[in-house]
């Protein structure tokens, strides 16, 4: 285990879940988003949709759509680049937490948005995942919470 809180085991399964999942990032991010409204309607408010005015469908929002791709594309360099790189995953956490700030994002909010992304990737991914996703990528959460709860005291 390295800075990055995870253990070799743990980074090669969620590489192998990532470099399914980043062969269609749009798909996926829109998905995710869509699907962590549904089961948590409360984060709705979060999201500032203005820049599509025109279209009232979520899953149609060209705004929704735009922050759902830097969300699933995040998640991917903090898997593929940082994963590989602990200072890049320390330097790419340290950036999300800091835009993330302003909205008052907390550590509960991340581990909701893990279970639900979760929950999608076991949907997706099916029998193509290993049985140690869960525990990988809760692992992952559990970093990112961490750094959204140091954020708070800051």
């Amino acid at each position: 285990m390295d800075e990055t809180g995870l253990t070799g085991k743990q980074k090669i399964t969620l590489l192998s879940a990532w470099g399914l999942i980043k062969q269609d990032l749009d798909l996926h991010g829109r998905n995710i988003m869509l699907l962590i409204f549904r089961e948590h309607p409360h984060f709705i408010p979060y999201f500032d949709f203005s820049a599509d005015p025109n279209n009232t469908s979520l899953s149609e929002n060209r705004a929704l759509q735009a922050h759902s791709l830097n969300l699933i594309m995040a998640l991917g360099a903090l898997i593929e680049y940082g994963l590989k790189t602990p200072k890049m995953f320390e330097c790419t956490l340290a950036k999300l937490v800091k835009n993330h700030k302003t909205r008052r994002v907390t550590s509960q909010d991340v581990k909701l948005f893990g279970e639900v992304m979760l929950m999608y990737f076991a949907q997706v991914l099916g029998r193509q995942s290993a049985s140690s996703l869960p525990t990988a990528f809760n692992r992952l959460i559990e970093q990112i919470a961490e750094a959204f709860e140091a954020a708070q005291f800051t």
